[in-house]
Order: C-alpha cells, then sequence, then structure tokens
C-alpha cells in the first residue's frame, strides 16, 4: 500500500517597508484619531524592512496604535522606529496624553501577545504630558 508523500511548504511573506506599513495603519486608525480630534505623525525612516518571520508582529503594532489613538483627546502622537543591534524598536509617543492611567492599563494587556513573539512592551511617563510606549522584538537582516 503506497502512501502518498506529503509535502510541506512554507508560506513566505513578501518583505515589507516598515514606513509603508506604519502609512497603512495609521491610515486605518483616522477615523477613531478624527473623531478624538488627534493627528498621527509617522517618522519611520525608509529603510527598514520587516522580513518573513517579523510579519508576527504586525498585530501588536497595530494594537498598540489603536490602543493609543484610542485613549488619545486632542492627540499628537508621532511614530518612529530603529534598530539597534538585533532588536526593532517601534516607538509611539503621545504629546499630549490624557489619560496615562488607562493607556497603561491598556497597554499592559497587550504585552503577553509581544512576550509570545520573543518582544517586549515599555512605557515611560504615563504621568506626564509626554508618554512613550517602545515595542522592542527580534529584529533580522534580510538575506541578499
Amino acid at each position: 500500500m503506497n502512501q502518498p508523500i506529503r509535502t510541506y511548504r512554507r508560506t513566505m511573506q513578501p518583505p515589507i517597508s516598515l514606513q509603508v506599513l506604519v502609512n497603512n495603519l495609521v491610515r486605518h486608525s483616522q477615523p477613531v484619531a478624527h473623531h478624538h480630534n488627534t493627528s498621527i505623525e509617522n517618522n519611520v525612516e525608509r529603510g527598514l524592512v520587516l522580513a518573513d518571520e517579523m510579519h508576527k508582529a504586525i498585530p501588536v503594532m497595530r494594537e498598540l496604535l489603536t490602543t493609543v489613538v484610542s485613549n488619545s483627546r486632542n492627540g499628537d502622537i508621532h511614530i518612529s522606529a530603529e534598530r539597534y543591534r538585533n532588536q526593532l524598536i517601534l516607538e509611539i509617543q503621545e504629546r499630549n496624553n490624557y489619560n496615562g492611567y488607562a493607556l497603561s492599563f491598556s497597554v499592559g494587556s497587550i504585552e503577553p501577545d509581544a512576550a509570545s513573539l520573543g518582544g517586549h512592551i515599555s512605557i515611560s511617563g504615563s504621568r506626564e504630558k509626554v508618554v512613550t510606549i517602545s515595542f522592542s522584538f527580534p529584529y533580522q537582516l534580510m538575506a541578499g
């Protein structure tokens, strides 16, 4: 009796520019931002690219931005990113913090998702006018 040979094909995601991804996330958040009278600025530089395995971080990024926008009132949100060694750090800074306690609690609920990817979320200045949320996760250079 012949058994069929099973082949497993790994689905490869195409690389995506982090700047383009953030533009899409900002566009998705615009209705809520408009309702909360909040502006969002994408300061992510070109050149940072998410490789196949890093696509898993996209839902965490989406949830973080949604959380910051949802907790804003007359907000001034700036998004940036940098690579430090083998980590990518996405920073979302709210420069007109409305309710740091609610924001801090909401961001904390996302931490388990970040940890499952080998990442970490930190928040600084939750009691200040300017609050910064940092999401760091493993960054793999593109093989080229």
